[in-house]
């Protein structure tokens, strides 16, 4: 990870929250072009976008970092979240999504599991409340980082 001066937050998930307060303005959610057209540094890679669905349905991907390619067996934009593969860091990253509908704000997480290529990981992940213009989410931004358990701090 870049060195950063003194103060400056190191963790992503806490820099894409500051960068969706930012962006909120005077509603209850920012947009997700208020959102991404900003600076986004070295999170880019690390974020996906999952347009949440009418009524009961499950959100489904509108984009997928490169961050997760590795661990996929392909391109799930248009997919819906239970497409995802368990034992992955995007499994991970998304399980928290009812939560984060029904609470309406942005919602962390982290932990360790088991990676479906071997190993235990240890993650960060944030899911961020978005609407075009309201009220209702339309969609959530989330982002999520890792390492294996065993690799230096």
């Amino acid at each position: 990870m870049e060195d950063r001066p003194k103060g400056i937050e190191r963790r992503m998930v806490h820099r894409l929250l500051v960068h969706w307060r930012d962006a909120q303005g005077d509603g209850a959610f920012p947009t997700l072009d208020a959102v991404l057209k900003r600076d986004l540094g070295d999170i880019g890679p690390s974020i996906f976008v999952l347009r949440v669905a009418d009524g009961e349905g499950e959100p489904a991907f509108e984009r997928v970092g490169d961050f997760f390619a590795d661990e996929l067996p392909s391109d799930l934009t248009g997919q819906p979240v239970s497409a995802v593969p368990a034992g992955t860091l995007l499994a991970q990253a998304v399980g928290r999504y009812r939560m984060t509908l029904a609470k309406k704000v942005p919602i962390t997480g982290g932990g360790e599991f088991s990676h479906v290529q071997g190993g235990t990981v240890l993650y960060r992940s944030i899911l961020l409340p978005l609407s075009e213009g309201g009220d209702t989410i339309e969609f959530l931004l989330g982002a999520a980082n890792c390492r294996k358990k065993d690799e230096d701090a």
